[in-house]
């Protein structure tokens, strides 16, 4: 009997859709069950953040890194991800005992 393959989600049907001009290693990447959950989430964030910028030529999109704004987001995210570790330290380390 042969072995069916996994059912594809919509999310990787969308992102498949999205990574159609990609390398295949990337589409494979970006169309698994995690990459295409993560890619769902990144890209829209990054966007709103400002790091990623889509412009558009006619029906082709071009995606446009901000190298600075991503050092800017990256610093932010550290210092709050300190700030929420010591948190839990201060008052989920007792929670134990």
């Amino acid at each position: 009997m042969a072995r069916r393959g996994r059912k594809s989600s919509y999310t990787q049907k969308v992102v498949g859709l999205a990574t159609v001009g990609m390398p295949a290693p990337v589409q494979k990447v970006a169309t698994s069950r995690w990459g295409s959950r993560l890619l769902i989430v990144a890209v829209p964030l990054l966007i709103f953040t400002g790091v990623l910028t889509v412009s558009w030529t006619g029906l082709l999109p071009s995606f446009s890194i901000n190298g600075q704004r991503a050092a800017v987001v990256g610093e932010q995210v550290k210092t709050e991800a300190i700030k929420a570790a010591e948190r839990v330290r201060q008052y989920g380390g007792n929670s134990y005992r």
